[in-house]
């Protein structure tokens, strides 16, 4: 049992770092401006990623509930990730402009699915591998390794980003594919099984289960809980931007984007949870007007400067971080039970639909407007502070 928590650790901490080495917020927007892709094809980048994670999980659930062996499912997902980012890195080899990033986008859409199975299925895994009190803090360890590595591939690339030019994209695309394999051979030898459901109810009872799983019945805090997560999505959505307005080469950017999202996210993880338990919609108002900040000050100012525009985008970093930990601890403050789970469920399923429709949006009108879609992503913002006040308080 002890080998398979060490398995556990070394294998969430490098699918994390498989996942920072591929940010759809800045290796791979870089990836696309470096192969001459249309700017339309870049704003696609963060939806399709957030929406693709989220959107197959009730179908996948579903399947999950008949099936017993869950790190089939999981396998499944490494592989299909895997041959994903392998696909983007024979992509930016070969092809440019539209054909490069049409295949990137495609690619994006097959990882995204993977990353939907394996991340329903690892926690069923990392329960059967620790005990109850002992997770967090293996999940903690895990995320803090994948930070310090991060930042240990980052910060060589600030100082010979000159040297390595259009390398460095194709390296950590590369280091992407690298860590996603070192992953699954960790836990390759980890079996996970489950009870499924009894294969040998009656019709009438499947009938009962599928109109049960087709209706829905929410009081008024879950819809306002959806549309207020909802407009926080921006944080996300408009992290590629940061890098469009620059007028420094996404190259450049990339390495000392990546250290400060590595940084962001070691530096204010715990401060976040500390604000959360206390107060979770407090937390997102805060996290909303740093976010606010960020695209204010790239508006006002238009940094042109290197270290300026990174010390934005870190600052961008650390509110997404707040808003991710503060709608994840209202989610499991503000409902019990099964009433938790139907939130979490619905609510996700419900933003990928928003983040595809937002993500539809926004390509469209950066190729149109003969401003930055930035002003427009910064007011959703204020809408979203504002709206905060409309969420019950959760303790």
């Amino acid at each position: 049992m002890a080998n398979n928590k060490r398995r556990l650790i070394l294998a969430l901490a490098f699918n994390k770092l498989a996942d920072l080495l591929a940010s759809a917020k800045t290796t791979l927007p870089a990836l696309l401006l470096s192969l001459s892709a249309p700017v339309w094809m870049v704003a696609w980048l963060v939806p399709i990623r957030e929406s693709g994670a989220l959107l197959p999980q009730a179908f996948i659930g579903v399947y999950l509930r008949k099936h017993e062996a869950r790190h089939h499912v999981w396998r499944l997902g490494m592989a299909l990730q895997i041959c994903a980012i392998t696909t983007t890195l024979l992509a930016a080899l070969v092809l440019s402009g539209v054909a490069a990033g049409a295949v990137v986008l495609t690619a994006l859409v097959a990882l995204s699915i993977g990353r939907s199975a394996c991340s329903l299925t690892i926690k069923d895994m990392e329960a059967d591998v620790a005990e109850k009190g002992e997770r967090g803090r293996l999940v903690g360890i895990a995320s803090t390794a994948s930070g310090l590595m991060t930042l240990c591939v980052a910060v060589p690339l600030v100082y010979y980003q000159q040297a390595l030019q259009n390398y460095a994209v194709i390296g950590l695309v590369a280091g992407s594919s690298v860590s996603f394999i070192i992953t699954l051979l960790c836990l390759l030898p980890v079996k996970t099984y489950v009870k499924a459901e009894d294969n040998n109810k009656g019709q009438e009872g499947s009938d009962d289960e599928n109109r049960r799983l087709l209706s829905v019945n929410f009081d008024r805090t879950v819809y306002t809980f959806i549309a207020v997560r909802g407009l926080f999505v921006h944080s996300a959505l408009v992290a590629p931007y940061f890098m469009l307005e620059s007028d420094q080469k996404a190259t450049s950017l990339l390495p000392v984007y990546l250290a400060a999202q590595a940084l962001a996210a070691l530096l204010s993880s715990f401060l976040w949870g500390k604000v959360a338990d206390k107060s979770a919609r407090s937390t997102l108002q805060i996290a909303g007007i740093l976010a606010l900040s960020a695209c204010v000050a790239l508006l006002v100012f238009n940094p042109n400067g290197l270290w300026f525009s990174a010390l934005l985008f870190f600052v961008l970093s650390v509110a997404h971080a707040g808003v991710r930990t503060g709608r994840k601890t209202y989610s499991l403050d503000v409902k019990e039970g099964q009433g938790r789970t139907e939130l979490v469920g619905f609510s996700n399923t419900a933003i990928g639909l928003i983040l595809l429709a937002f993500g539809g949006l926004y390509a469209f009108l950066s190729s149109v407007l003969t401003f930055s879609v930035v002003y427009i992503m910064a007011a959703m913002l204020v809408v979203a502070i504002i709206s905060t006040i409309l969420l019950p308080k959760e303790k």
